[in-house]
Formats: C-alpha cells, structure tokens, sequence
C-alpha cells in the first residue's frame, strides 16, 4: 500500500517541469521565461531547476557549451558604471549594514539598491541569480555576501 502511494506521488511529479527560455533583447537586456518574443532571434532554450528570486539554477540545453559563473558575469549587461559599487539590500539585513559602513568609512560610492522597496531592484537581483543579500557589484566584479577581509578583495580588485 505505501509503495504503491509512494509511486503514484512520484508519477505526479514527472511532468511538472517548465521549460525555460533565455533571450537578449535590443537593448542588450538578459530576459528569462517560457514565451520569448517573436523577434527573440538569439532564444536559448534552458533545462534546469528555475526558482526565480530565492535561488535560480539554470542549466544550459545539452547541445550548447556551458558557461561558467565569470563567464556569465561577464557577458551581463547589469554593471555599475566604472568607480562604483551597487550592493543589493533588504533592511533587516545585518550584514548589508556592515558592507555599507564599511564602504562609506573606506570613503567608496555605491548605490543602494533595496531589492524590498523597488521591483527594478528585485529584477535585477533575479537576473544576476541572486539568492541572498547582499550582492554587490562593481565594474568587473561581483561578490556574495559580507566578510571585511573578502569585501576589501573586491574593492582593491575593483580598482577602488
């Protein structure tokens, strides 16, 4: 009888999967979802886990080359401009304080970005796969979270 519950369950969840399509629109924007444009040329069809917003896991399609985190990081189009930091925030976030006073001491323009108070904020945040505040970028970098001696890292490495 468990058994039997067991695999009707499992034959359940078999087709509950979503296919998901990555395109890059004039503009130069990264879009994901399951109907990309009619113009949408360059649409790449993606396999994956796709839990937009709380953990994004997007695998390539078999036949095209995977790209790696860098990779990835470094053809998107969602950049500060050059000399500056955005860091991904939501206000009850302790260490997104730490990151920002140790920025302002250190003297470093960042912009705020309060991914609970703006939905361009929050897409944006979706887009770069964030899963937890917060994310801050510069120019050519991208860290995760907040320790003093790794933010240091990135921001010499930033150049600022």
């Amino acid at each position: 009888m468990k058994t039997c519950l067991l695999l009707c369950l499992l034959s359940l969840s078999i087709g509950a999967g979503a296919q998901v399509t990555k395109w890059v629109d004039a503009q130069g924007r990264t879009h994901y979802g399951d109907r990309p444009p009619a113009s949408a040329a360059n649409a790449i069809q993606l396999r994956g886990t796709v839990s937009v917003g709380d953990g994004t896991t997007l695998v390539p399609d078999a036949r095209r080359k995977a790209k790696t985190a860098s990779e990835e990081f470094a053809t998107a189009t969602i950049a500060p401009p050059l000399g500056e930091v955005w860091i991904y925030t939501t206000p009850s976030c302790g260490y997104c304080k730490r990151a920002k006073e140790y920025m302002q001491h250190r003297g470093t323009r960042f912009t705020e970005k309060d991914i609970t108070a703006n939905a361009a904020y929050q897409s944006e945040f979706r887009a770069l796969g964030g899963q937890s505040v917060p994310v801050s970028l510069s120019h050519s970098q991208r860290i995760n979270g907040y320790s003093e001696s790794s933010f240091e890292s990135f921001l010499k490495s930033s150049g600022l």
